[in-house]
């Protein structure tokens, strides 16, 4: 499942070169940690090891730079989205595991959430660009995962009641919050937990 992921997802492990990619990475990171109001071009050169005017040179304001951060997570996920979607050899429920790997390698990493996730809490402090694309990350992802319910569903793999996009919205805020109760309360067993409900209800159970 992790060669197949990796495949789904690209490889995790490519050798970042460029410096552009080096300041997303970093930010992504802070992000990550820490929300967007908690860091500066001065933490990302510090980090990067570059002085802070080369960041403008790729990044002319921060709120460039979060909503860089932001298209190319999203660009990440709605790739691997589409290649499960377009992939026929792959069944419903190996689907939905693939689907949720990056979430769970997200959530292993100690004092990490979801990146649109931490930045759903600042969303109404975030310049509007980064706010349009939070808000597009979190409809893309219920759209997905409404019509590959629908599919799981007419293919006899799921039994559920009601509507696929009710039920994509439950399971996409039950993942969401779940990464963010378990960097709170420490326990990582959460999102687990969480996706052994989502299964069970899947199963009509």
């Amino acid at each position: 499942m992790r060669a197949q992921s990796a495949k789904i997802y690209g490889d995790p492990n490519n050798t970042v070169t460029e410096t552009s990619d080096k300041i997303l990475d970093a930010a992504e990171d802070m992000i990550m940690r820490g929300g967007y109001n908690a860091f500066s071009f001065q933490d990302i050169a510090e980090r990067v090891g570059i002085k802070k005017a080369s960041i403008y040179y790729y990044f002319p304001a921060k709120a460039d730079l979060g909503r860089d951060v932001i298209a190319r997570y999203r660009a990440r996920f709605w790739q691997g989205m589409q290649n499960i979607a377009n992939d026929d050899a792959i069944g419903s429920w190996d689907a939905l595991k693939l689907y949720v790997s990056p979430i769970v390698k997200i959530a292993a990493e100690d004092g990490n959430s979801c990146l649109c996730g931490c930045l759903s809490g600042e969303y109404t402090s975030l310049p509007g660009s980064m706010q349009t694309e939070v808000a597009a990350f979190f409809n893309e992802h219920q759209t997905w995962l409404s019509e590959f319910l629908k599919r799981g569903r007419t293919a006899g793999d799921f039994h559920f009641n009601g509507p696929a996009f009710q039920r994509a919205q439950m399971i996409f805020s039950a993942i969401e919050g779940a990464i963010l109760i378990k960097r709170a309360i420490k326990d990582p067993a959460q999102l687990g937990e969480v996706l052994a409900a989502i299964q069970q209800m899947l199963r009509g159970n």
